[in-house]
């Protein structure tokens, strides 16, 4: 849902032959290029939410406290799970 500062008066867009959209400048101006956006489609609406993707060094951070398994800690799980088949 927008917000009182962020509304603006409906605008028509076209659907492109290479199923493109052009985002009018007004609205284009407050998204970066690399953004992402997750797409809901509700019958014959469709609504953009843009989306933070985590970097992958956040991920790694966020997933434990314990520190990292060495190569040789995880080689030595590997080669115990391939003994168990």
């Amino acid at each position: 849902m927008m917000n009182e500062k962020s509304r603006e008066q409906p605008v028509v867009v076209v659907l492109g032959a290479d199923n493109t959209i052009t985002l009018p400048d007004s609205i284009a101006r407050q998204f970066q290029p690399a953004d992402r956006f997750v797409l809901l489609q509700q019958d014959d609406s469709i609504i953009l939410k843009r989306i933070a993707v985590p970097r992958v060094t956040e991920l790694v951070a966020a997933a434990s406290d314990e520190p990292a398994l060495s190569l040789d800690e995880i080689s030595a799980m590997v080669h115990a799970l391939r003994a168990e088949r």
